[in-house]
């Protein structure tokens, strides 16, 4: 037979497992002969070959591209509230750029806050301790007195100052307030609506008037939670329209219409079992009510339970095709929704508290007037104004998710989500129309607590990294003071946040002052004396760090005017001005001992010398310094350009997704080394 006839059987070139261990020939066969001539054939097995196939460089390189791309996904997609559920209510089009490619130091950093600073709830007036979550103003005001005082305990209370309900003391309910005249009812609300309707639908327009109306005359009996809407509402027209001070019984104006409501809804407790959006509508209502009050953490609780409630009537999802639902219904339980969202959120961001819902879990649909007649129209405001406050509070929960959440969930990506949450703020400014910016006099009501808001935002957002500047210049706080380097060079983009930090404050006292020029400050809201508070600590420290009149301007109109909050009763206002107090108390006893000026001018410079902190500061630094939109005494600011994110620096920082500041920011100076230690030990860089 020749050769090319001859078939030889297939040779495997391994052994297989037993010959390979025993060290001995093998066929190769399958079975191999030494495993059938010692009777183990069924345990011959041979180790799998692998196949190799030729592949082009081109797709393994798109392989690798593809790879980085996923890893850059399953990144972003872990961070909670970045994801964008498929039917998001939200634009679609919003820009999801990637943030900057940050060095290997920085992509491992925390959030200066979160240093596990041990707090002692010994002092506290409660047996329990409260939670402050490091968003809060009251959290970052113990940071700032924990830096100025070694001794101080931080607080974990609430306001120790809020209406105090006596449930002993409780009247039956047919002996609350008679019915206001009927007139002066619908004074009451057209107030309330100024205040806050614009953004917050108070009730349907005509529908309510018409119940009323039919009360007034005795055509209609209220149920009892008609009548705990009334009152809530009566409570805030009061609230929103005394200019005084408290009377002589030393109470909040609508506090006795507020107490009638909350008794109305404790008598009622079986309507959780069958919620109504009514109810939804009351919880909310009342949870406004109580912050006025002082009672935050019942506003808190108010709207935690009307979100429950209103997740288990559905509003959150979009309506059925097949629902049974007027238009007007339907309207009028979305709108309800999202004015519930607006609340629970911004009630979260000032008690540093985390969220109720997820945005991936909603996809009801924006408010709007389609599908309603006319007439039905005339029930509703312009939803404008309505869907800017939604999209401002969605950025919101990104800031308590992404900026304040556990480090762990949060990835301790703090500048990659300093970027990400400034962008969205930056183009949703630039999105305003023209009728919700700001005016030199005259901004409505409901637009100046929008960019109030707004300003908050950046506030919450940016003064880590001021806080931190400000440790570092005066060698403040223990872990600081232990190794005081040399020289440290501060980057300007680091510079330039700092300071978009303090534009917003400085932002956010022209407005109030303009609201009280203008006497439309809420003289007892909540909100109008939180944001003076936030903003009076930013500027504190800036006139610490770089003293100016315009800085000291702002400051004082801030002061005076949470001043005249609180001696005009303002509940919130009385434990503001106490911790403004002991701020700058403390401020003036280091000044008075020269320990501030003398560790300023351990740096090379004076305590005045701004955040720059040495001498060898660059000029361009130092160009950073002056705030672009704030002029010296008699100067004219034009209200039309104002931009608080309108640093060349940070539109640099915020546009060009690849610009490289970020490698030689603290990498030399072993600045960014210290600024994690802060945080906590184990988060030190092994390089």
């Amino acid at each position: 037979m020749s050769a090319q006839g001859t078939k030889r059987p297939r040779r495997l070139i391994a052994a297989c497992h037993r010959c390979h261990s025993q060290k001995t020939k093998c066929s190769g066969d399958q079975p191999c002969q030494s495993c059938m001539a010692t009777g183990r054939a069924e345990e011959c097995r041979f180790p799998a070959k692998e196949r190799k196939i030729p592949t082009s460089e081109s797709y393994l390189k798109k392989l690798e591209a593809d790879s980085s791309r996923l890893r850059v996904i399953a990144t972003q997609s872990s961070t909670p509230g970045s994801d964008h559920h498929l039917n998001s209510p939200f634009d679609d089009n919003e820009d999801h750029d990637e943030s900057p490619p940050l060095s290997k130091e920085e992509s491992n950093l925390f959030n200066p806050l979160f240093d596990r600073q041990p707090e002692n709830p010994a002092h506290e007036r409660f047996s329990e301790p409260g939670f402050i979550g490091e968003a809060s103003c009251a959290a970052f005001s113990n940071r700032l007195l924990s830096c100025l005082d070694d001794s101080y305990t931080p607080s974990t209370a609430g306001l120790s100052n809020y209406h105090r309900l006596n449930p002993r003391g409780r009247l039956p309910i047919h002996q609350g307030p008679d019915f206001p005249e009927r007139m002066h009812v619908k004074l009451l609300l057209n107030v309330a609506r100024r205040f806050i309707g614009n953004y917050h639908p108070l009730f349907l327009e005509v529908t309510f008037m018409r119940e009323i109306d039919a009360v007034y005359r005795g055509e209609l009996i209220p149920s009892t939670l008609w009548l705990c809407k009334f009152y809530a509402l009566m409570a805030l027209g009061e609230i929103y329209t005394h200019r005084r001070g408290i009377g002589d019984n030393n109470r909040v104006p609508g506090t006795n219409y507020y107490i009638t409501a909350v008794n109305l809804l404790q008598e009622n407790q079986d309507y959780y079992e069958e919620p109504s959006l009514m109810q939804v509508e009351v919880l909310t209502l009342l949870a406004w009510a109580s912050n006025i009050l002082g009672r935050i953490r019942t506003a808190y609780c108010y709207s935690g339970i009307a979100t429950r409630l209103a997740l288990s009537l559905g509003m959150h999802r979009s309506a059925s095709r097949h629902t049974t639902l007027t238009p007007v219904e339907r309207e009028s339980r979305r709108r309800t929704w999202w004015v519930l969202y607006f609340f629970d959120r911004f009630s979260a961001s000032k008690l540093g508290q985390p969220l109720t819902v997820r945005d991936e879990d909603i996809d009801v649909e924006m408010p709007s007037m389609e599908g309603l007649t006319r007439e039905e129209m005339t029930e509703f405001l312009d939803p404008q104004n309505l869907i800017i406050n939604i999209k401002l509070a969605r950025i919101i929960g990104n800031i308590l998710t992404q900026i304040y959440g556990i480090p762990k969930a949060t990835n301790g990506l703090y500048i990659h989500q300093v970027h990400s949450i400034l962008k969205q703020l930056r183009a949703w400014h630039d999105e305003l129309p023209p009728d919700m910016r700001l005016k030199e006099r005259g901004t409505p009501r409901p637009v100046a607590s929008l960019h109030l808001a707004y300003n908050q935002c950046i506030i919450q957002t940016t003064r880590p990294v001021l806080l931190h500047l400000f440790k570092m210049q005066f060698h403040l706080g223990s872990k600081v003071r232990e190794e005081v380097p040399p020289r440290q060079n501060i980057s300007s983009i680091t510079l330039a946040l700092a300071e978009s930090c303090v534009n917003a404050a400085q932002a956010s006292s022209r407005t109030v002052e303009g609201l009280f020029l203008d006497g439309s400050i809420a003289t007892f809201g909540y909100w109008d004396a939180h944001h003076i508070f936030s903003a009076a600590m930013v500027l504190i420290m800036s006139a610490m760090m770089k003293p100016t009149a315009v800085n000291s301007d702002h400051l004082e109109t801030l002061l005076s005017v949470l001043r005249s909050l609180k001696n005009d009763g303002n509940i919130p206002a009385v434990d503001f001005c106490e911790r403004l107090s002991h701020i700058q108390a403390r401020v003036s006893t280091l000044r008075a001992t020269g320990r501030l000026d003398n560790l300023g001018s351990a740096r090379g410079g004076s305590s005045a010398s701004g955040l720059e902190g040495t001498s060898d500061a660059t000029p361009a630094q130092d160009q950073l310094l002056q705030t672009p939109m704030s002029m010296e005494s008699g100067g004219v600011i034009d209200y039309d350009n104002v931009d608080v994110l309108g640093n060349p620096l940070i539109g640099s920082f915020l546009d060009r997704n690849q610009v490289q500041w970020l490698d030689g920011l603290f990498s030399e100076d072993g600045t960014l080394k210290e600024f994690s230690s802060e945080i906590e030990e184990q988060f030190l860089f092994g390089s």
